[in-house]
């Protein structure tokens, strides 16, 4: 007996359980949560058991990539949310889901995505990108 799992695609988990909320990023004066928050939510997405984790290090060891998907919780409901945290020198975003396969999959694309466009201020020998994921981060569980 074979056993093959149908899993399903960001757009398809959206269209289930309703889209992604955005907590901070750095480019948006507007989020799903009041700026005031952002210190909070911040805290509570660090402090949270990390899940999964992509790292792309300097050349000195110094990590200038995270992508790192959290189990955390909200502060003004207290329930447990699933937040997929990214952080660069170029800038930083995290977005959540009360529902971890839809944060699940959105971190699993934003590890591919940040392989296929790598972010611009990202320098990295072309070796790198010969062996797919597992070159290309010094860190990785998505495969």
């Amino acid at each position: 007996m074979i056993l093959a799992l149908a899993l399903k695609s960001l757009d398809e988990l959206v269209a289930e359980h309703g889209p992604m909320r955005t907590l901070i990023h750095h480019a948006k004066h507007e989020t799903d949560v009041p700026r005031g928050q952002y210190a909070v939510y911040s805290h509570n997405v660090f402090a949270g058991k990390s899940l999964r984790e992509s790292v792309v290090k300097a050349n000195n060891g110094t990590p200038v990539l995270t992508i790192r998907l959290a189990e955390y919780v909200e502060p003004v409901t207290a329930k447990t949310r699933y937040a997929v945290d990214y952080w660069s020198l170029g800038g930083f975003w995290t977005l959540d889901h009360e529902v971890r396969a839809v944060a699940e999959t959105a971190y699993e694309e934003a590890v591919r995505a940040e392989f296929a466009r790598p972010t611009r201020w990202l320098r990295l020998s072309p070796a790198r990108f010969l062996g797919g994921l597992a070159l290309f981060y010094d860190a990785t569980d998505v495969l």
